[in-house]
């Protein structure tokens, strides 16, 4: 069973990190103790962070290159600004800090509402140019995993998608790869 109606590798891969985040912020919105609420934001903002760079470094400008929609551009990378924001606000703070949780609510309101605009709006509009897609999925995955290992702290962290050619159709796939770096593990 595939995951989207999609034959985008690179938008299916988008689509697999917005599911990600905001199945993320849900279970924080359902999670009673403050530890599970504390690893449930350090997972968004590693997801977040990486899907940006992505998002800002490779995916954007290849589509703004190819569409005339510079206010959908524009628009996106102002609600990246403000996400930036808002994690490295979270990132100073500490867990019990009065408002992290209101913070971290208002991350997930904010994402939600750009999710919904890049689906609805940029993706349709992008899929319709011609643009090497295949070639931009391989060089944001490359990109991914070095900054998902990065951020593991050296170890070898795979992204969560894995594409499945089959018949010059893309398949998505979740994957069910998780590394944890051991000191976060330990200091909480």
């Amino acid at each position: 069973m595939g995951l989207f109606s999609s034959s985008n590798p690179v938008f299916d891969m988008l689509k697999a990190d917005h599911k990600k985040v905001k199945s993320l912020f849900e279970q924080f919105e359902k999670a009673k103790d403050s530890r599970s609420k504390t690893r449930i934001v350090q997972e968004t903002l590693l997801e977040l962070d990486v899907h940006a760079k992505l998002e800002e470094a490779l995916i954007y400008p290849s589509i703004r290159r190819k569409i005339d929609a510079t206010d959908i551009m524009d628009e996106a990378l102002e609600e990246h600004h403000v996400a930036h924001v808002l994690i490295n606000e979270l990132k100073r703070m500490s867990p019990g800090e009065g408002r992290y949780g209101a913070k971290f609510t208002v991350l997930g309101e904010s994402i939600k509402h750009h999710i919904g605009e890049e689906e609805d709006q940029m993706f349709p509009e992008a899929e319709e140019v011609d643009i090497d897609w295949d070639g931009l999925f391989k060089e944001a995955m490359k990109r991914k995993e070095k900054l998902l290992s990065q951020q593991a702290g050296g170890k070898t962290r795979k992204p969560r998608l894995s594409i499945v050619r089959k018949a010059g159709k893309a398949k998505s796939t979740p994957g069910k790869s998780r590394v944890k770096n051991r000191s976060q593990r330990a200091s909480r």
